[in-house]
């Protein structure tokens, strides 16, 4: 689900007509599954600090897409991370590579369509 009052703000903001945003949106396409599997790399080496960066990072890049559930879980999973919770942080990390995939084919089509 994709917030989309976030993409009308920053369309606005930049005084877009969608090649911008069209690019921000490949960016995410592009970096969050990289960093979904960063997160993956650092949980099965307990990294915590890795997987923290790589929590963070996906929190923050979903928020300003709108991708509002994604940001959530990408949180709770940086907590996670804080807390050195092995099995929480397996279990959130499963959660969040959904929403991602979720985010990702809902601004495929804001993008396209």
């Amino acid at each position: 689900m994709i917030d989309e009052q976030v993409i009308a703000v920053l369309r606005a903001s930049l005084s877009d007509d969608g090649t911008i945003i069209g690019q921000l949106i490949g960016l995410y396409t592009s970096d969050s599954p990289q960093l979904v599997d960063d997160a993956a790399a650092a949980i099965e080496r307990q990294d915590w600090d890795t997987l923290k960066r790589s929590a963070h990072s996906l929190k923050s890049t979903s928020a300003s897409m709108g991708a509002t559930t994604a940001s959530a879980v990408a949180r709770e999973l940086e907590q996670f991370a804080k807390d050195g919770n092995l099995e929480q942080s397996v279990a959130t990390l499963a959660r969040l590579k959904i929403e991602v995939n979720d985010a990702i084919a809902a601004l495929a089509k804001i993008k396209f369509g």
